[in-house]
Formats: C-alpha cells, structure tokens, sequence
C-alpha cells in the first residue's frame, strides 16, 4: 500500500493506493498517471497528477525475503529516501516494510509504503462516531482502536487505557464518554501526577467545612462527574492508602468527603497510565484488586512510530492550527506551478522518518516550533532545537535502503544475496604498550565549559564542519555539540543562511558542494539539503 503523506494539493494528503499486483507477486508501477489514489472507504481513484514526476513508471517489485524492490528504469522521477537520492534500484526488507519506508518523488510529493493487515476493512470503510472527531487519522491501528471505543462505549464498565505518554489517552477517554450515553453529562479529568499525595484524597471526593484546619465545603471530583465520567489519568502514581478508598468507591458507588456523611455517586470512571501496573503490583507499589477492577477492559493505544501513515493527517491538522494561531493560514495556500510550497516536502519526509517517542504531543510542539520559527518567511525555516531533534541518534530509526547501483546489482538475479564477505584473519592479541596507546586513542568526555571557542573552531574544520565526527575528536556528545555551537555567535547551521547567501555562493562556487562547504562553514549534509529544499540542486 502507498499512503500520501504529502501532496503540493494537500486535499490529496491520506489518500491510498493498494497494490494488489505487488501482493500478487507481480510488479506495480509508479508514475504521474499510476496508481489511482483515493480517501479509505471512498471510490474514485486519482493519479498523483504532479507535473515534476515523470510519466514514464518506476516498478515496484516483491523480494525474495518478503521486503521490496524499487527499480527507476527509464523514469525521470527524483527518489530520495532517509536524505539520498535512489541512483537505480534499491531493496526494502520486511521490517522496513513494516516500519513503513518514506519515498520522497520529485522533491515535491511524499509517499509512504507500507504493509497494512487489513486492506479490505480499509476498502470499506467503517464508520465512526462523530463527523468531526480528535483522534485523527485511519491507520489500521488507529482503526482497530476506534472499533473497540465504538464496542464499549455503552457498557458501563471501568475502562483501563494503556499507551505511551503523549499518545492520546485522554482523547481516547473521551471518544469513549462521547459516543456512549452519557455524552452531554460532566467529563471530568484528574492526573495523580499533578496533585500532592496529601491533597489526593480532599481533591477525589470532596471536603466539608471546617473538618480540618481551613477546610472549605467543596466537591470533589466525583461528585463534579456525577451522571458522567471520571478520568483518572496516570493512575500508577496513585498514593497506596487512596487506592483503597478507589477501590471501595467502584465497588459501593459510594463516596465520603472529609467530615461528611457518605454519598452515592454514579460517575463512570476510566483511568490510563504508561506505567507497567504489573510490575507496580510486584513490587507492592500498586494493589492488585484495584487492578483487576480497573482493567474490566483494557484498550491499548498504538504510539506515532506503529501509525505512521497518520503522520501526514496529523500535520496538516496541526500546521493548520498553528498557522491560524499567529494568522499566516495563507501559507498553506496551494502554489502557482512555478512556485515551490511553503511547507518542504523533504521536511515532511524527515518528520516522517522520526520515531516520535513523545508521540503526538510531542509532534504537535515540533509543529508549533517551525511555525513560530517561520513567522513571516516566504519558506519554512528549520528552527536549531528541530534540526538537533531529528538529526539526534534514535534508538529505533530507519534502516537506510539498499542501493545495489554500485555493485552492478543488475548484472545479478535481484533475488540471489549478495556472496558473503570472506573472514577477517584472527586479530593478533596486542602487546601492553600497544593496548595502552589504543585505549588512549579515543579522547575521553569533557565537560562542554572546558571547550574554547579556538578549540571548537579547530575541530569542526579539521571534521569539514561535520558535527559528530568534530564532537569525537572534542570528546563530547554529539548533543553537546550543539549546545556549544549556540553558544558561540560566530558559528552558524545550515538553516541560518539566508536565500540570498545560499543563492549568491551556489552561483559562484557553480553549485560545487565541497567548495560552498568551506566556504559558508557548515555541515555538508546540512547544507546539501537546504540546497535540495531550495531547488538549486
């Protein structure tokens, strides 16, 4: 499946195109006139229309290993994945397939290839509660969480949410409380968090006046939800003696507040956490009736990185927002043809290609950083704290793509792997003073103040302005790097040039990479994407 992620036309963006060829192990073409793409659950199929991509079709064709192959043959379309141009050919496997591979065409339409589990359902189509809703998106997992919000909206049973910070339980919750029936009654919302342990229990269920030393008769939270739903966000964190009380109150309805009779509340409660509850349980930090009465059902939200394909919704969703904030909508405008859009498609490929570990909330505060970053400029402009974000080391970031075209691939059947490297000779044990000098040869860390700017200097021209291999000769992070460089005003990023330098040095160095390199002082990839991003390339 081809999800767009992308689309100088951003009504295109979300719209898919199966590849049943593919699936048949037979080869699906991409070009300008092929696939027709169209919205999940709608007909009507369209083709990706963009007059920079070639008509003539690249081939996608299925591997040996159940990954895929891409090959560019005659097209003239530009293909660049995680920053490099595709020469020829290249080879996806199965867990980059499942990852979800990035294909930026032309520099101005982004595509996600991907596998999905459940192409008929998305065919179809499934209706959701609401025209307008939160949770946004159609990713199979994004699917599958909206059938079971839909299964147990009106089954008046706590509810346990598990998922990763900033991935939308609170959204969940409420989708849950909006599409069952006590949707227009009170959804109230508490993090444990946020509230001191000995506040807890005044904050659940209320105080009267005078019950202790400048106690004002007020509700508490269950009382403010009667008749709806109660949210109790990060409930690992719920103080050991309040749980207790929980418990009593979802299996009595009953709710006292300090110095007060008992009262009867009806409020549906659900709670979320990313904490290990279990784990909690074990230890003896979380007790384990509580558990089993919370979880009576269990939804378990996907993070960004397993929904991928939602990424490009989630964007123009956010970028729209931000952009109306500080009144610049305008700049999401469509493009005269001989125009380049405000928004790069090379950014969206990279935040694509990002494994967001702080999830929606942390893409939505990306967003929100380029846009204030941006205000009044004709292009967007990658703020320095973005650029150190996704160009930092991540845990679980994309495999580059196989680009046979060096190792004349297509000399060779594409499914035959390529012969194995024969064995290094067994290394030779090192004598001491040998072990010494080699031990000493990496320098070891330092701390950022002992760096002079002289010294910072040095190393990045001696590393051509490339900032992890100056931070090895430093010995220092690569994060701290950064920090260094902020520190200093005479050293700049890629993203601090302004058109009218970049162009000038592109002009007279006649677009010679290395030579505006030394030039401008910067990091060659860096530089070498504001060129691409610009169109001088």
């Amino acid at each position: 499946m081809l999800t767009i992620l992308y689309h100088p036309c951003l009504d295109r963006i979300g719209d898919r195109a199966l590849l049943p060829d593919l699936d048949a192990g037979g080869a699906a073409p991409l070009s300008r006139v092929e696939p027709g793409f169209a919205p999940p659950g709608r007909s009507g199929d369209e083709p990706l229309a963009d007059e920079y991509l070639s008509r003539k079709p690249l081939r996608l064709l299925p591997a040996a290993d159940g990954g895929v192959r891409i090959e560019l043959g005659d097209s003239s379309t530009v293909v660049v994945v995680h920053g490099k141009r595709v020469q020829s050919a290249a080879h996806f496997s199965a867990a980059q397939l499942r990852r979800g591979v990035v294909l930026e065409l032309g520099h101005r339409v982004v595509l996600l290839l991907h596998a999905s589990a459940s192409c008929q359902d998305l065919i179809t189509g499934t209706s959701v509660p609401g025209e307008e809703r939160e949770l946004i998106g159609n990713s199979d997992g994004l699917r599958r969480l909206l059938w079971e919000v839909r299964s147990v909206a009106d089954i008046e049973l706590p509810v346990l949410i598990r998922g990763e910070t900033g991935s939308g339980k609170e959204l969940v919750a409420h989708a849950i409380h909006q599409a069952g029936p006590r949707r227009g009654r009170p959804f109230v919302a508490i993090n444990f968090s946020a509230i001191a342990p000995t506040l807890a229990s005044a904050e659940l269920f209320g105080t009267e006046r005078a019950s202790f030393s400048g106690a004002v008769q007020r509700k508490g939270y269950f009382e403010q939800a009667h008749g709806g739903t109660l949210f109790l966000d990060e409930i690992g964190d719920a103080p050991l003696d309040l749980q207790i009380a929980l418990l009593r109150v979802l299996e009595t309805g009953e709710v006292q507040r300090t110095g007060a009779q008992v009262r009867k509340v009806d409020a549906r409660v659900i709670a979320a956490t990313d904490a290990d509850l279990e784990a909690k349980v074990a230890s003896g930090m979380f007790r384990a009736p509580l558990l089993n009465r919370l979880s009576a059902y269990e939804l378990s939200v996907p993070p960004l990185r397993e929904r991928r394909d939602d990424i490009g919704r989630l964007l123009l969703r956010f970028f729209r927002e931000e952009l109306d904030r500080v009144g610049e909508m305008h700049r999401l405008a469509p493009p005269a043809p001989e125009d380049k859009p405000w928004l790069p498609a090379s950014l969206v490929a990279r935040l694509a290609e990002y494994d967001w570990p702080g999830n929606i909330r942390q893409l939505r505060n990306v967003v929100r950083q380029l846009v204030i970053g941006s205000r009044g400029r004709d292009r967007l402009e990658v703020t320095p704290a973005v650029e150190r974000l996704l160009t930092a080391p991540s845990s679980a970031g994309a495999e580059l793509p196989e680009d046979d075209s060096s190792a004349r691939h297509a000399a060779r059947s594409p499914m035959r792997p390529e012969p194995s490297a024969p064995a290094p000779p067994p290394r030779q044990i090192a004598s001491a003073p040998a072990a010494a000098t080699a031990a000493t040869s990496h320098p070891t860390r330092r701390p950022t103040a002992d760096i002079t700017e002289d010294e910072l200097a040095d190393a990045l021209r001696a590393s051509r302005w490339n900032r992890a291999e100056a931070a090895k000769r430093l010995g220092i992070t690569r994060p701290s790097i950064y920090v260094l460089i902020e520190r200093y005003p005479r050293f700049r990023a890629a993203q601090d040039l302004t058109l009218e330098e970049l162009t000038r040095c592109h002009r007279e160095c006649e677009g010679d990479l290395g030579r505006m390199v030394e030039r401008l002082q910067v990091s060659e990839e860096a530089l070498a994407r504001r060129v691409r991003d610009l169109g001088l390339g």
